[in-house]
């Protein structure tokens, strides 16, 4: 029907087969990762490794979303510090929690979204902030319930699998560390991860 069709139109019907992609991309590679996570098929590899090489990488694959939402992206972790983790396992942990971040931050609202790190006694402890819409108690204490697997949907429409923070907290636990929330509702979220 090209031919019937004007520009807006064609532009519109663009737009909808790319966010339909993406979204069915994202949702088959988290359902991938998590079916390789439950069959025991990520094999732990930890390496001492500059933390920075995680967020450098985050940040490049999500600075085109954080564009469009007119979100701020602010990579604050200090260049040479350094954790013993699975590199892989870790990036895949920031670029969930960093997506989700911007994700539940409204567009045009000044929004931010900051990856900070630092050392506390003998681990590290890398945050990842913003200033979206936060959630409920009941929402804070299921997040990681993989029986309560929901996705919701983001200030732009957004969708999700849902097995995002799931997966996050897998990857945490494979790496003997912890992962914990703060928020309020209407005053953003924090996300930190121990190692």
């Amino acid at each position: 029907e090209r031919d019937s069709l004007d520009e807006s139109s064609i532009q519109n019907i663009a737009d909808y087969l790319r966010d339909n992609a993406k979204s069915t991309y994202n949702l088959l590679e988290s359902l991938l990762t998590w079916a390789m996570a439950e069959g025991g098929r990520f094999v732990y590899h930890p390496i001492n490794f500059e933390l920075k090489q995680s967020s450098h990488i985050v940040c490049d694959v999500l600075k085109s979303f954080a564009l469009n939402k007119k979100i701020e992206l602010i990579d604050q972790i200090p260049a040479g510090l350094k954790v013993h983790a699975d590199i892989n396992m870790i990036t895949s942990v920031l670029q969930n929690l960093v997506s989700n971040a911007l994700k539940f931050t409204p567009t045009h609202q000044q929004g931010k979204v900051i990856l900070s790190a630092e050392v506390e006694d003998s681990y590290v402890r890398i945050q990842v902030r913003d200033t979206g819409l936060g959630m409920t108690e009941k929402q804070r204490q299921r997040l990681f319930d993989p029986s309560f697997v929901v996705s919701v949907r983001g200030t732009s429409d957004e969708k999700g699998a849902g097995l995002g923070l799931v997966l996050c907290k897998r990857f945490v636990d494979l790496n003997h560390g912890q992962i914990l929330v703060e928020s309020q509702e209407g005053s953003g979220t924090t996300f930190s991860v121990l190692l």
